[in-house]
């Protein structure tokens, strides 16, 4: 068994960047690889796109033996509801509940999520007693000033609560680390004034394909791997061979993002509900998509869609 063994979910699996690995859905870009280059250590990568604590512990632990040195651990998203709460947010105000689903978020975030983290940690610790153990949290993903994808509509007053839930994310995994004798990696502070729709944004808006969407990109999955080497404190590696790579057959269960659909039912029903002529928004659904379209024509049915979820939000 190797060395070092990387747990977790798409932000430690890559998804973002890089090139595909075989096998389930994790990348070349992932922060492992570039912890194993720097540790010397080989690796067996676990971390997998979609995985919840409860898919860690029942696929990805089992490579911890009591020869790992090292575990790095990136999970408790998909456990909050990533994906549903951005499904929500991402969706215009005619028909989007996102109060309720980032209130649910909240509440497992800080009423279960504790005790799923102490079950993972307490797995590791069993499985691999004198191995070092690094749990990162999760950036900020807004900057709290505009959505500038034409096809999601987040507003200010979301991402606010959004990055509000990203702190209280990073302090549960904190203060977990603290209380299984692990070490907690805050990325908080190096992702700032790079996120979604910064100038020099280290995290995806919406994206192509959409389950990158809201995952960092190359120089972020890089950061992840700067914040681990640095708690690491990480001098250059011995000279050895090149860690060797074995790749876990893991699944994750979480669901995976989609594009708001503006012409479903429930969408048209949802403008005539709130005022809205649903022909407008149909047209406008139907240009904003077309990439046969121009540019601007494009650009245009975009504003015109912010308007009319504007007035939506205005009403409320």
């Amino acid at each position: 068994m190797s060395a070092y063994v990387a747990l977790g979910d798409s932000y430690a699996a890559g998804i973002g960047a890089g090139e595909d690995l075989p096998g389930p859905r994790r990348t070349d870009a992932g922060y492992p690889l570039d912890v194993a280059r720097a540790t010397g250590l080989d690796l067996t990568y676990q971390a997998v796109l979609g995985a919840t604590t409860g898919d860690l512990l029942r696929d990805q632990v089992q490579a911890v033996t009591g020869d790992t040195e090292l575990v790095t651990i990136t999970i408790g998203g998909n456990d909050a509801g990533f994906v549903p709460v951005l499904l929500e947010v991402t969706r215009p105000a005619w028909f989007s509940d996102s109060d309720t689903a980032i209130d649910r978020a909240v509440r497992t975030i800080e009423q279960v999520l504790p005790g799923r983290l102490a079950e993972v940690l307490q797995a590791v610790s069993a499985a691999a007693p004198p191995a070092r153990v690094l749990i990162t949290g999760y950036p900020r993903l807004f900057n709290g000033i505009s959505d500038c994808s034409w096809l999601t509509f987040v507003s200010p007053e979301e991402m606010r609560r959004l990055d509000h839930a990203a702190d209280a994310l990073a302090e549960v995994i904190l203060t977990a680390a603290a209380d299984h004798d692990c070490e907690g990696v805050d990325l908080r502070a190096p992702f700032d004034g790079h996120q979604i729709c910064d100038e020099v944004a280290w995290i995806h808006g919406l994206s192509w394909p959409v389950e990158e969407s809201y995952h960092p990109n190359a120089a972020g999955h890089q950061a992840y791997g700067e914040g681990v080497i640095a708690r690491l404190a990480v001098s250059e590696p011995a000279p050895r061979a090149a860690p060797r790579l074995r790749l876990g057959e893991c699944r994750g269960s979480a669901p995976t993002l989609a594009l708001p659909d503006l012409l479903s039912a429930e969408s048209l029903l949802g403008a005539r509900a709130h005022g809205l002529d649903p022909d407008d928004v149909a047209t406008a659904g139907r240009a904003v998509t077309d990439p046969g379209l121009p540019p601007d024509l494009r650009q245009e049915a975009a504003a015109e869609l912010a308007e009319l979820d504007a007035r939506v939000r205005a009403r409320r």
